[in-house]
């Protein structure tokens, strides 16, 4: 009698389950994040040395200009770290563990560097709006890994990692969120030598 008991109440406690977790990362108000990619650079200048990127690689730098989760009614956690590019062949995109993701550099003497805000681990509440959030920056293969169009590989789209623990096969990407690449239209990103030779604002 107690095992068929707790069958009884298994059920709809393991249904109430499935749909919560179906939710999660999910949203009809997604949070918006409206960002512009500033350019690409080949070293920057910290108090102690140069910071000079591969040979085929450069510092792609990034500005959010706004956090927008006024239509959600929860709070978003923002951690800069998960910030990635996607720079996957056609063929490794679909496979988890050969994913070729280039993360956010989170070292706090780049913002200082270049004399600019970093974006720092904030968290924007329900219903609100945060602006002029800060630049951050992922370095990046200049060598075209993604097989992208020639004309077009230095226009990256950025991505946010929203997934917790051990993954599997499962990618967890930008979940609840909206991002708005807000360049132009056929905006050109020439590679220069020194970050600090951006339009840094």
């Amino acid at each position: 009698m107690q095992t068929s008991t707790l069958s009884f109440l298994t059920v709809p406690l393991l249904a109430a389950g499935l749909i919560a977790l179906s939710g999660c990362g999910k949203s009809s108000t997604p949070t918006k994040i409206s960002y512009r990619e500033i350019g690409i650079c080949k070293s920057y200048q910290t108090p102690s040395s140069t910071q000079q990127a591969k040979a085929d690689e450069g510092f792609a730098i990034f500005k959010i200009d706004s956090i927008d989760n006024s239509t959600n009614g929860s709070p978003f956690y923002l951690h800069p770290e998960r910030f990635y590019v996607n720079q996957s062949t056609p063929e490794d995109k679909g496979n988890i563990y050969r994913q070729d993701r280039r993360f956010t550099n989170v070292d706090s003497k780049i913002g200082a560097a270049l004399g600019v805000k970093y974006v720092p681990d904030s968290t924007i509440p329900k219903s609100e709006k945060l602006d002029e959030v800060g630049f951050f920056l992922i370095p990046l293969g200049t060598n075209n890994p993604s097989r992208g169009p020639e004309a077009d590989q230095y226009n990256f789209t950025v991505a946010y990692d929203t997934g917790t623990g051990d993954r599997g096969t499962f990618d967890s990407v930008s979940e609840g969120i909206i991002f708005a690449k807000i360049n132009a239209p056929n905006t050109k990103y020439p590679i220069v030598e020194d970050c600090k030779e951006l339009a840094l604002k």
